[in-house]
């Protein structure tokens, strides 16, 4: 983002000094064939690099950090799951004539799975979450106009899952519930592995090890199938609510235009197949 930093302007004829907001995210690696992949971490100049301090970015420019953390199930799972991305927000306050651009990938190209694991998260920005004049960005836009108030926030995919997650050790996966890396609901969908809270508050949770055996069964028998659904069928499901953006891209390999929720049928064609090809190779 870039425009008159207004917080010390002196007079209405004063607009400050000009500022430049610039901000990389760090992201999560894919699993590993031996362990999870790496949370959080920067894949520009080398991995492992550390974020920007949001200290130093608040006193140079007009933007408060509203929050950074990571993301539940913004892991890719597998036997050995992705690490988890990360979402970045900012209010912008005492500003001027400030425009927000945007360059990143994989908003449909979702990152993906290898050995039979499954995919991450889209990216893209959103502007005014849960306001009236809420807008999905995308991940490539440039010259947006935005002002004093105006919030924004985006997230960081996860790593591509390695190998079946139906092999995931179930124990590993309550970890992953307890860590809060993983939600309830998608430990049963993505790894069918069925935990109970008993009292989230103290990370209490119960792992049901004969219900895991047979949804595990279950999805072994139903997942091929779900690839060949009709792609407009699933897609009027997710608008209707049956189905949420994970189900699509990892279960159905369905991609929308996730600001309209069109289906975009070249676009799924081409996901399908490289899920065909790095996933449903590895369950056969």
């Amino acid at each position: 983002m870039g425009g008159w930093d207004t917080r010390e302007a002196q007079g209405k004829e004063d607009k400050g000094d000009f500022f430049m907001w610039y901000d990389w995210m760090a992201g999560g690696w894919g699993g590993r064939t031996d362990r999870d992949g790496s949370s959080a971490t920067a894949p520009v100049f080398g991995p492992g690099l550390a974020v920007q301090p949001v200290e130093g970015q608040e006193r140079l420019s007009p933007v408060i950090t509203s929050h950074h953390t990571l993301i539940t199930d913004s892991a890719g799972p597998g036997k050995y799951r992705g690490g988890l991305g990360v979402s970045k927000g900012g209010v912008l306050t005492d500003c001027a004539d400030t425009v927000m651009s945007y360059c990143c990938d994989r908003s449909r190209s979702v990152t993906w799975g290898i050995e039979g694991g499954l995919p991450s998260i889209p990216q893209g920005v959103c502007l005014n979450r849960n306001s009236e004049d809420e807008q999905y960005l995308g991940a490539l836009f440039s010259n947006v106009e935005v002002g004093p108030g105006d919030a924004f926030e985006r997230p960081s995919a996860g790593g591509g899952g390695y190998g079946d997650p139906l092999e995931r050790d179930p124990a590993e996966v309550l970890e992953d519930v307890i860590d809060g890396y993983v939600s309830v609901s998608r430990a049963a969908k993505d790894y069918g592995v069925v935990i109970r809270a008993i009292d989230p508050e103290i990370d209490e949770y119960e792992l049901d090890d004969a219900a895991t055996v047979e949804l595990r069964e279950e999805q072994r028998l139903s997942r091929v199938g779900k690839l060949s659904e009709d792609p407009e069928a699933v897609a009027q499901r997710y608008r209707n609510g049956e189905l949420d953006q994970l189900d699509l891209i990892r279960h159905y390999g369905v991609i929308l235009d996730w600001s309209t929720d069109e289906l975009l049928p070249t676009t799924t064609q081409q996901f399908r197949a490289q899920l065909d090809k790095r996933t449903l190779a590895a369950w056969a």
